[in-house]
């Protein structure tokens, strides 16, 4: 499993750099994609003790229409990344909008850790393909050093940026608002009844 994750970030990053990733937008059940990421990462926070939380704004439109497929990844990268470089405490995952007219909103998403966070002089290293900081090194074993790199490529094809808030020793922030389409404003409600 890691080796092929190493070799489809190689893969998905030489795509991006010959500008060969294409966005592809479709109808999608946000609820759907939101089980879907809390399904595998609750599973990986599970096996280190740590907690799990997941918020999720009652109000947001359910039917979406945006990269459902590529959001997905770059959430998970997100996650994954969050997991694995936290040791104590847990992470949270937080899912809200803005509305910008009657079609469209901002998905506001935002993946919080208490792990070890990342020192200032660091942040401007972080999106460097294959890189990894000496804090991360005794974690990172195995990993390709493109994650944060792909997301943030795939994030500026969706007219969107990585932000990052970080303290070293207590944890990071990622967060990122990708512009959607809406196709009913019915509300998601409770998500995991939806």
């Amino acid at each position: 499993r890691a080796l092929l994750g190493i070799i489809n970030d190689v893969l998905d990053f030489s795509k991006l750099q010959d500008r060969k990733m294409e966005i592809m937008p479709v109808r999608y059940d946000l609820s759907s994609l939101i089980n879907d990421i809390v399904n595998i990462a609750a599973e990986s926070a599970k096996k280190k003790s740590l907690t799990f939380t997941v918020n999720v704004d009652k109000s947001i439109p359910r039917i979406l229409e945006g990269d459902e497929y590529h959001i997905r990844q770059v959430l998970l990268n997100i996650l994954n990344n969050a997991i694995k470089y936290t040791e104590r405490g847990g992470v949270t995952v937080s899912i809200t909008y803005e509305k910008t007219d009657d079609y469209n909103i901002m998905l506001q998403c935002a993946v919080a850790d208490t792990g070890i966070g990342i020192k200032s002089d660091d942040l401007e290293y972080i999106f460097q393909p294959f890189e990894h900081l000496e804090s991360t090194r005794r974690f990172s074993s195995y990993g390709s050093g493109l994650g944060l790199p792909i997301v943030q490529k795939l994030l500026s094809l969706m007219g969107s940026e990585l932000k990052v808030e970080s303290v070293f020793h207590k944890g990071s922030t990622f967060s990122f608002d990708v512009p959607q389409v809406v196709i009913k404003w019915e509300p998601i409600g409770d998500y995991e009844r939806a």
